[in-house]
């Protein structure tokens, strides 16, 4: 801030605009303090951080290969994940004749281990297609089952055949209470 800015806002008595000035002037100084102190904090914190990684070579060299190698086999155990879920959305419209025959076409897939990309898998459709060439017999068809017999007609609801009269006479005959 200016003298010419404050006197541009419609102040023109010199003491105000000297106690403006005064107070803006504080602001600023202790505006560079602050960023003094962080900046002096800041390189302090990173000369630790340099000391404390010379110290964990000391006590562990092969500290950086090991924290690289664990941050390897995390990337592979999320990528696995990824894979398994975008193989299981795949194959969760599907019918199969069982749950083997699912898990079976599952495993088949994830040891194929198609290209994973923006979570789908590339080329799954023709697996799918030569998986169901090879093992037809594991997915369930989509058209109805055939109807192999029917229920046959019995008598009305209560109506007793002539062989349900005849047990009953007989269990009455010989003292049996019917059924």
């Amino acid at each position: 801030m200016k003298r010419e800015d404050i006197t541009a806002l419609g102040i023109s008595d010199e003491a105000a605009v000297n106690k403006i000035m005064e107070l803006h002037g504080a602001d600023i100084e202790k505006q560079k303090n602050t960023i003094a102190t962080l900046t002096t904090e800041r390189d302090g914190l990173k000369t630790q951080l340099g000391e404390a990684n010379g110290k964990l070579a000391g006590y562990d060299p092969e500290w950086k290969a090991k924290s690289d190698a664990a941050q390897e086999a995390a990337d592979g155990k999320v990528a696995a994940l990824q894979y398994e879920f975008a193989a299981n959305t795949a194959v969760n419209g599907m019918k199969f004749t069982s749950e083997s025959a699912k898990k079976a076409f599952l495993s088949d897939l994830v040891a194929k281990k198609l290209p994973l990309q923006d979570g789908k898998l590339l080329g799954y459709d023709d697996f799918t297609k030569s998986y169901k060439e090879m093992d037809p017999g594991a997915f369930a068809s989509d058209a109805a089952a055939p109807k192999f017999s029917a229920s046959t007609p019995g008598p009305a609801g209560g109506a007793l055949t002539g062989n349900d009269k005849a047990n009953a006479a007989l269990r009455e005959a010989f003292g049996r209470v019917s059924q």
